[in-house]
């Protein structure tokens, strides 16, 4: 069954927000909760998580916060690689689905409640997105239990594997489009294989990648008014993205 995750109301979580962005994470430590008297769940769809669930998956996260280099600061280089290892912890040990994932209030929680030092170690005097979960493509951790969401393959003998293929910058434009196309797994595993290909090729040699991203989501956007993506078999849909990045990078090429 999947799990259900307490709930953080908005009104308490927007004070303890401004009150904990005065506080160093190393502060945070000792506030850290697994219950608040103004969280909430939902009433069906699984189990509830228990505390001891909690504690687990908070003591996960702190490990690999630690190893990385908590509480000293992460360079650029670093940060990318401790994000792409807390989105598999998250997706393979939260035990969420979708529906439930999709909760802003659930992130909420995880930030301010469960896990309040890591969040602001991660992102010190954070944007109020980047933790109350106003914008899941900027939160903390819900962007990452997305982004693995997206892209997990059980069958790869590597189910994680193409988190390396795009940086945040550049996955948050196909979760942008979700509506259209970031919320189908199939397409986004699609997009990812299809990107991972013309780069190993060299195709964008001398060209802007971020670019022909962009040009590349919005044909594929036009495309799919016309087309339904996930009616098409596997290898169908290969072909249909292989053309539409190669229209793309002539494209780009061209301009």
């Amino acid at each position: 069954m999947p799990k259900l995750y307490p709930r953080l109301l908005p009104e308490p979580a927007q004070e303890m927000f401004e009150r904990y962005s005065k506080l160093r994470p190393e502060d945070l430590e000792s506030r850290f909760t697994t219950r608040h008297d103004s969280a909430v769940f939902v009433a069906t769809g699984g189990d509830r998580i228990s505390e001891a669930e909690l504690r687990a998956l908070r003591a996960a996260v702190v490990e690999l916060s630690r190893a990385a280099g908590y509480p000293r600061n992460l360079a650029g280089n670093e940060a990318v690689e401790y994000d792409r290892h807390l989105a598999v912890l998250l997706h393979s040990h939260a035990g969420l689905v979708p529906a439930e994932a999709a909760s802003r209030d659930l992130w909420a929680f995880l930030a301010l409640c469960l896990l309040p030092d890591v969040a602001f170690w991660r992102f010190p005097t954070p944007p109020i997105d980047r933790v109350l979960g106003t914008d899941l493509t900027r939160h903390v951790f819900g962007r990452l239990w997305w982004r693995a969401q997206l892209v997990a393959d059980p069958d790869l003998p590597d189910p994680y594997g193409a988190l390396e293929i795009l940086g945040e910058a550049a996955f948050d434009q196909i979760y942008a489009r979700r509506t259209a196309l970031g919320g189908s797994p199939a397409l986004v595993q699609g997009i990812l294989a299809t990107w991972d290909e013309r780069r190993r090729q060299g195709d964008f040699e001398g060209l802007v990648e971020r670019d022909v991203l962009r040009d590349y989501l919005k044909r594929l956007l036009r495309l799919g008014s016309f087309v339904a993506f996930d009616a098409l078999d596997q290898d169908a849909m290969r072909v249909e993205l292989a053309a539409v990045a190669d229209e793309a990078i002539a494209a780009v090429r061209a301009g």
